[in-house]
Parts: C-alpha cells; sequence; structure tokens
C-alpha cells in the first residue's frame, strides 16, 4: 500500500503554484484546498473539490519567513469546509528555501489549529503542504490530532509527487518525545 496521496487537476496545482510561488516573492503565501477523503484500492485518497487563495488582507502578519492568518479567514474557510462536508488542506509557501520541510513555527501552529479544526469538522482528516522552488512537504492527520500520521503525496494528472519527509522524519527531535 502507498501513501496517501492528494488527487488534484494538473491545472488547479500550477494555479496553486502560481499563487504560492510568484517571480519574485516578497513573502510566505497560502492557499486552502477542499477535499472529499476515500479509499481507493486500498489507498487513502484525498479529492480535490476546489481551492481557496488566501488575499493579502486575510493576513494579519507576514513575510518571507512567517505567516499570520486572520481569524476571519481561518473561520471562513472552516465554515467553507463544513458547508461542502469536506476536509480541509491547508498549503502555504518558503519561496526561498531550497529543501523544503514545516518551520518550527509551523509546528507549533499545527498544536492549536489541527485540534480546532478537527473539532470544528468533526475528526474529517486534515492535511498540510509547504512548498518551495523546487521541492515540498506534506504531513496529514487522521487518527489524532495532536500528532500527523505520515507524509502525503500529490497525484497532479499521471504523476506522482513525493515530498522531502523531512518533517515527519524529525518531528520527534523536534519536540523532544
Amino acid at each position: 500500500m502507498s501513501s496517501p496521496h492528494l488527487t488534484i487537476p494538473p491545472d488547479e496545482h500550477r494555479l496553486l503554484l502560481t499563487h504560492l510561488l510568484p517571480p519574485r516573492p516578497r513573502s510566505e503565501e497560502a492557499a486552502f484546498v477542499f477535499c472529499q477523503v476515500q479509499l481507493t484500492n486500498g489507498e487513502m485518497e484525498f479529492c480535490f473539490l476546489e481551492t481557496y487563495l488566501v488575499a493579502s488582507e486575510e493576513f494579519n502578519s507576514r513575510s518571507l519567513y512567517g505567516i499570520e492568518l486572520t481569524d476571519t479567514c481561518k473561520a471562513k474557510v472552516i465554515k467553507r469546509a463544513h458547508d461542502l462536508g469536506a476536509s480541509l488542506l491547508e498549503l502555504h509557501s518558503h519561496p526561498r528555501a531550497s529543501t523544503v520541510e514545516f518551520s518550527a513555527s509551523d509546528r507549533h501552529g499545527f498544536e492549536d489549529f489541527v485540534p480546532h479544526v478537527w473539532w470544528r469538522l468533526k475528526k474529517k482528516p486534515y492535511a498540510a503542504v509547504v512548498v518551495g522552488p523546487g521541492n515540498f512537504d506534506s504531513l496529514y492527520w487522521t487518527t489524532n490530532a495532536k500528532s500527523p500520521d505520515g507524509i502525503l503525496e500529490l497525484q497532479v494528472g499521471d504523476r506522482r509527487l513525493t515530498p522531502t519527509g523531512l518533517t515527519i522524519k524529525h518531528w520527534d527531535l523536534a519536540y523532544g518525545f
């Protein structure tokens, strides 16, 4: 059995990358994907429904090395996921990283946000992706809101993209467990 994956149309994947990694980035960017999660041939599949690109006014703060979304933005995407009966997948960029993994501040944000989303969406799976110019990393939560279950691959058309896996590899080291 292979890793769980997000199936996303190539055009939507390009749209996300264009938003998250502009030619001359001035800050990190963010987006969300709403998904239906299902088992397909024994594999967990996050099936793309729609995209939400976070607008500049929906950040409390942002720089090339961190972002903070407004409470209004977070509430809006959680409500949309609820209305769709969907799982939520967050994406953001590390536009200057040569090898991508979630930062310590990203991981700290998961401590509050993932349990909150799980509570609001009745324990639907949650996933996160961070992209850089040459690679990406990902995590997904299905059994416990406090720690990720593993990495999420991307299925873009007929291409299967594999994350760096650095965050899950270093998870215990980062938290001292």
